[in-house]
């Protein structure tokens, strides 16, 4: 039994057969949700974030060169590559590491824009170099502090010159949305997150309506402008990509629903009512820092990429 499983799904899929075919269980047969189960939600994110790059670049014209995108995949890489090996990390050999980069060089491609190709290698590295040197958390949940696409969104607004952020270049459009929830709905149900996302987006569209509301908005016009506000590409990402991290939100589900919560709330202050702008990147990255507190008060395991779920940290 512990040999003729593997081997069979290797035969299944040397020859072809895909992950449609049918059988009892441990027959060596595969099955779609046994399949998918067993791949690491990363590369979902991988697809749906170089889609909508793509999407982005070529439909909508962002303000991003190739050079730039390809010196921040570079950056990204190599400063993972020379911490991994730098601290002689157990896993070095691996490419657990560098799926991460990838998906936070993807980030910063499509929230970050410069007039300099500079810009985007810097706030690469500094990302990635983020989760070497900001730890904190009880030992049992220890992990990084920020979410590095978070961190280099934040950096590029609030410290690097000739950087800004750019969350209207989307537009609202339904198949772009749909692209997201769908997408991102897939990755969050693998990586045991989607009440963050869901608590997030309860909470901001319960905002937002009140918002529209309390302006006294004609009812065609405050649901346009509500359900723009809602669906606008920016706001989803932030749901399903950014917030969601499992690895920079509490592991308690209680604790990083009301957290979720709490960050919509403080956002929507800090955009609609102190009239201050990029409200859920600067929000998200001050409450990071309190996720470590929280974690100590309300202790549990640590969310490990490759088993999809929460399990005893390994380091």
């Amino acid at each position: 039994m512990s040999t003729q499983a593997p081997v069979a799904h290797a035969s299944a899929a040397l020859h072809g057969s895909g992950v449609v075919q049918r059988g009892r269980p441990g027959n060596g047969h595969w099955h779609l949700p046994q399949a998918l189960a067993r791949i690491d939600a990363r590369w979902f994110q991988i697809l749906f974030l170089a889609s909508f790059l793509c999407l982005g670049a070529l439909a909508r014209d962002f303000a991003l060169t190739w050079q730039q995108v390809a010196l921040t995949f570079a950056a990204a890489l190599v400063a993972q590559a020379a911490w991994q090996w730098g601290l002689g990390l157990p896993n070095r050999k691996g490419w657990s590491g560098y799926l991460s980069a990838i998906v936070s060089s993807f980030g910063i491609s499509i929230l970050v824009r410069a007039d300099s190709l500079w810009v985007h290698p810097l706030l690469a590295a500094l990302a990635m170099s983020s989760k070497f040197v900001l730890r904190a958390g009880p030992a049992e949940c220890r992990s990084h502090i920020l979410n590095p696409a978070n961190f280099a969104a934040f950096a590029a607004w609030a410290w690097i010159p000739g950087a800004w952020l750019s969350p209207g270049q989307w537009g609202s459009e339904s198949l772009a949305s749909l692209w997201f929830i769908a997408l991102g709905g897939l990755v969050t149900q693998r990586i045991q997150r989607w009440d963050v996302s869901l608590a997030f987006l309860a909470t901001w569209a319960a905002l937002l309506a009140g918002r529209v509301l309390w302006l006294d908005y004609s009812a065609g016009v405050g649901s346009a402008m509500w359900l723009q506000q809602i669906s606008n590409g920016a706001t989803l990402l932030f749901a399903f990509f950014m917030i969601s991290d499992p690895m920079t939100t509490p592991q308690r589900r209680s604790a990083r629903v009301a957290y979720a919560m709490a960050v919509a709330i403080v956002a929507f202050l800090w955009q609609f009512v102190l009239y201050k702008p990029h409200g859920l990147i600067v929000v998200l990255f001050a409450a990071s820092a309190l996720v470590p507190l929280i974690n100590t008060l309300w202790p549990t395991v640590r969310f490990e990429w490759r088993q999809g779920e929460q399990t005893p940290a390994k380091r």
